[in-house]
């Protein structure tokens, strides 16, 4: 009786060990798992504040901007063309409409991410030391027609050999009308200036989603012929 009594006072002491056991090994892998989650945590937190001039950032908005489609401007155009063979002996007149279509290839565009360092001045207050600007630099191509199509409907014609009044007159005069309507648009500023104009409110729009979330940039599109656009 002596000897149960002895073995049941042993044994109540190491079952409260192993549950403190229990305890502390339960306390310590839930600290571990606090402090994982913590580093996990802190690790996306510190990625989404890396700056975005990256080379991967500036290829990114470079593939958004190559959409497939050319940005451009349309016009219909109704022209007259002389017609002549190859003696430069007038055959006949060919009056057309054509629609024009002038812009770029936005396969061609280029994206580059540039830092400068601005002075802030305040008035009867002294300069600020410099903070850092940063540039979304968008270049663009040069502004080409990049599609003529005559209506083979609309084409009227005025003979001057009337030997040249045969069935395949179209022929020979779809061509000559395209060739009128390209020479005729190319001397024509006013068209290319608004197919940049285009191209450039395409570029923003595209660009825009990319500024409203990194509002520490700005936007500088660079046109041709000197033309540049900043925000």
């Amino acid at each position: 009786m002596a000897s149960e009594q002895h073995t049941e006072e042993h044994n109540r002491p190491t079952g409260l060990r192993d549950i403190t056991r229990f305890i502390r090994t339960l306390i310590a892998a839930t600290l571990l798992i606090l402090f994982v989650c913590f580093l996990w945590r802190r690790s996306i937190d510190d990625t989404s504040r890396q700056p975005v001039t990256t080379t991967e950032t500036s290829s990114r908005l470079e593939k958004t901007l190559k959409i497939s489609e050319l940005s451009t401007y349309q016009v219909t155009y109704n022209g007259v063309a002389a017609i002549r063979n190859d003696a430069d002996h007038l055959l006949y007149y060919a009056a057309y409409n054509a629609k024009v279509s002038i812009g770029i290839d936005m396969e061609k565009i280029t994206v580059s991410l540039q830092t400068s360092q601005e002075t802030q001045t305040d008035s009867g207050k002294g300069s600020h030391p410099d903070t850092e600007k940063n540039i979304l630099v968008v270049t663009l191509p040069e502004v080409t027609i990049t599609d003529i199509a005559i209506d083979p409907g609309s084409l009227d014609y005025i003979f001057a050999d009337h030997d040249a009044n045969d069935e395949h007159v179209s022929i020979t005069a779809l061509p000559a009308c395209k060739a009128d309507a390209e020479a005729e648009c190319k001397t024509n500023r006013l068209l290319y200036e608004l197919a940049q104009e285009n191209a450039i409110n395409t570029v923003r729009a595209l660009t825009q989603p990319f500024l409203d979330q990194n509002k520490d940039y700005s936007l500088k599109i660079i046109g041709s012929g000197g033309y540049h656009y900043e925000e």
